[in-house]
């Protein structure tokens, strides 16, 4: 019988170290394993050592006041990590790797001998490890703080990775491809391999579980280049874990929308199985809250979810108005992106404007107050008081101008919900064009009875303008006197037209994508409002897909010869 220092023992050696080995395996306390290290340190070896760590890792977690200071002071323990110094040399690589998870969960630090030992053996043993050691070694060192030799195994393991997946990736074990693809992306490795990494789950996609589809949207969302074959695997992983999101727990989701929202990634079925799964459940406050803030960012905001937010806020009015986990602005701008108004729409209203030291930490900014009683004026709530400190001029425009200058234009998009008169702000820039004024104006006859860029005179932007009389045909447009408009960038509004009395005044829209919450395909809260307000002006408005305009492009013949009738 050979030992691993390479003398021979006899056979009562072999005997009495099976003995060993299997008092440490039915050892019920940490203290037995002590005790047994102490009796037999000097003949313990690679087996011995490992089990008797493997066995009070588990002991220590399953115990969750356990002090870890106190077993890392004990000279037992400390005499085994020197029994480990000894004979490192000797050892596999899973033995080290599972000797530095154990010493790593004690906290032992990397700068002490025995850590420093195991770390240099694990760099020299890198090329001969298996590829899920190596994921389990990366899974390990991410967790590290930084250190010369930590540093080092993380600088090296990518290369010896990027060697390894080409020799020995069996793609037959799914769970095993999923974690190098993952590691793969995360060590941005060349393109070439995590294609091939790609082109293998891509070949046995149907035996991609819900875990690892989750596996390999993280790492695909981490991706930072373009692969061939990403479009594909992506779409088929989140198909995946949408037809089982009932296997997976809600604490798994949110760090898959986490990374959709940082990535502005968007999945309709998935988005729309999670809104399901949240009212099912019932989520709390808690969750729903964390989930629609990433959804807010990917303008995904259906009505159950709506619903939802608006019972559990109203459920736990406290928590909402006390907690600083919750912000009112928030709130309201999740619920302005569509015009759908949930039910106890107005008593959440009433709550929110009741937050009164969160209102007072608004104000403090100027620009996120405004932004505030503009979500709540578009949901039809106007809190007089609050809207008489920024009802005049001076304040607005200084609003206006802090926006422009910090790049923030969209801050002030939707003004013209508060604003009554200050055409200031109505303003046309003198190179903006209107694609659809020609073909609409061809369809009518002439120039004369269409006009683009009009406004009316509470600031509701209108892309083009027509009139019609009864008998169905058109009416030439033209301006009063008092409002001529000679210049391209002067302002012209739809109250100051000269028409016959029985006159219909149509307004047309070009809404663009960004007037469109992505799924579906439904007009965002501030268009909605601005529609609203038309159709009470009399100003019959006409909304036109415009950038699905070239797919359907009989849309607008179709809905003119309407508009006739």
């Amino acid at each position: 019988m050979t030992h691993q220092s390479g003398e021979v023992q006899p056979p009562y050696c072999k005997i009495m170290r099976y003995i060993l080995l299997e008092q440490l395996r039915k050892a019920k306390s940490v203290e037995r394993i002590l005790e047994l290290a102490e009796s037999h340190l000097d003949v313990m070896n690679a087996q011995h050592l490992v089990t008797s760590l493997q066995i009070i890792h588990d002991f220590t977690r399953s115990q969750d006041e356990f002090d870890t200071t106190l077993l890392l002071e004990n000279k037992i323990f400390q005499a085994l990590c020197t029994r480990i110094m000894k004979i490192i040399r000797v050892m596999e690589s899973q033995d080290l790797i599972t000797i530095y998870k154990v010493l790593s969960f004690l906290k032992v630090r990397n700068n002490t001998y025995v850590m420093q030992s195991v770390l240099k053996m694990l760099g020299s043993h890198l090329n001969d490890m298996s590829l899920g050691q190596l994921v389990f070694l990366n899974f390990l060192l991410a967790k590290q703080k930084h250190n010369a030799l930590v540093d080092g195994l993380r600088l090296a393991l990518p290369l010896v990775l990027q060697v390894q997946i080409e020799q020995q990736l069996d793609s037959d074990n799914m769970t095993q491809v999923s974690e190098c693809f993952q590691l793969a992306c995360r060590s941005k490795l060349k393109p070439a391999v995590i294609e091939k990494i790609i082109h293998a789950l891509l070949k046995k996609a149907k035996s991609l579980s819900p875990s690892n589809a989750v596996t390999v949207i993280f790492a695909l969302l981490s991706l930072e280049i373009p692969v061939d074959g990403y479009k594909e695997l992506i779409e088929y992983s989140f198909e995946v874990l949408s037809k089982n999101l009932d296997m997976i727990d809600s604490k798994s989701i949110l760090p898959i929308i986490r990374s959709c929202r940082a990535q502005g990634f968007y999945h309709s079925r998935f988005f729309f199985e999670v809104s399901k799964k949240m009212v099912s459940e019932n989520w709390n406050l808690e969750k729903t809250w964390e989930t629609i803030r990433y959804w807010k960012k990917l303008n995904f905001c259906p009505q159950n979810v709506m619903d939802h937010l608006v019972h559990v806020l109203c459920a736990d009015a406290s928590t909402f108005v006390t907690s600083p986990l919750y912000s009112p602005l928030i709130c309201l701008e999740y619920l302005t992106i569509t015009g759908y108004h949930p039910p106890h729409l107005e008593e959440l209203l009433t709550l929110i404007c009741s937050c009164e030291k969160k209102i007072s930490i608004l104000k403090e900014t100027p620009i996120l107050y405004f932004k505030f009683l503009t979500s709540l004026t578009t949901l039809g709530h106007f809190p007089e008081n609050m809207l008489h400190e920024i009802l005049n001029e001076n304040y607005l425009f200084t609003m206006w101008s802090a926006s422009r200058k910090q790049g923030r234009n969209l801050d002030s998009r939707d003004m013209h919900l508060i604003l009554f008169g200050h055409w200031k702000f109505c303003e046309r820039h003198e190179n903006f064009n209107y694609p659809l004024q020609k073909f609409i104006e061809n369809g009518l006859g002439g120039e004369q009875f269409l006009q683009s860029g009009v406004f009316s005179r509470d600031g509701l932007s209108v892309d083009h303008v027509l009139a019609m009389r009864s008998g169905n045909y058109p009416v030439a447009l033209s301006q009063s006197e008092s409002s001529t408009s000679t210049k391209r960038n002067q302002v012209s509004f739809i109250e100051d037209m000269n028409l016959p009395p029985d006159t219909k005044i149509v307004t047309v829209i070009a809404a663009t994508e960004d007037q469109y919450i992505r799924d579906p395909e439904v007009l965002k809260g501030w268009v909605d409002l601005k529609i609203k307000c038309l159709r009470k002006k009399k100003l019959y408005p006409v909304v036109i897909n415009y950038s699905k305009l070239e797919e359907s492009f009989y849309q607008i013949v179709k809905k003119f010869p309407f508009l006739m009738l």
